[in-house]
């Protein structure tokens, strides 16, 4: 009986575990995510369930073309998260310290989560990251880059805007 039991448990446990394991390339990142309002860092609050897609920015406070685009992708996430629940965008700070992370995203009024100061230093993230800032990335659930050029070849952010339009509003 014992054994029967046991099985059962460990049947059930099989059937039940996949449904609720969050083993995606988002919910790898969350322990590693911070939010910033008003100015304080904060602990980031999970959503109920983990984005499809992630967009990776790859920015700095001290970056005269990254504090010339950051407003306009600030602007474009207003806009398009709300209708794209299944998107988020996380911020790589390459910034000096944690505390010009933290004024960067304050003064730019970033609205989407980035990694804790250290964390942005991670294999898991480096490897998708350009030569150059800003550099802007979507990556699916698989942890698959879907729109970086070969050899992580630097490309405007712009450009990566119109092609996470097409793939995550399923225009492709």
């Amino acid at each position: 009986m014992k054994t029967n039991l046991l099985l059962l448990l460990g049947t059930l446990v099989g059937i039940i575990s996949p449904l609720s394991a969050r083993a995606d390339f988002f919910g790898k990142l969350e322990p590693q995510l911070i939010q910033v309002a008003d100015g304080k860092k904060g602990d980031y609050k999970k959503p109920a369930t983990s984005p499809k897609y992630t967009a990776i920015y790859y920015s700095a406070h001290w970056c005269p073309p990254c504090r010339a685009f950051t407003p306009k992708l600030v602007e474009w996430y207003k806009e398009f998260k709300p209708k794209h629940q299944d998107f988020e965008l996380v911020f790589a700070s390459s910034d000096k310290s944690e505390a010009a992370q933290i004024e960067y995203m304050t003064e730019m009024g970033m609205p989407w989560p980035a990694m804790k100061f250290a964390a942005a230093k991670d294999p898991t993230l480096k490897k998708y990251s350009a030569s150059g800032i800003p550099y802007l990335v979507l990556i699916d659930p698989t942890g698959k880059d879907l729109t970086g050029q070969k050899d992580n070849e630097w490309q405007p952010p712009q450009g990566v805007l119109s092609k996470i339009e097409e793939i995550v509003g399923g225009k492709k």
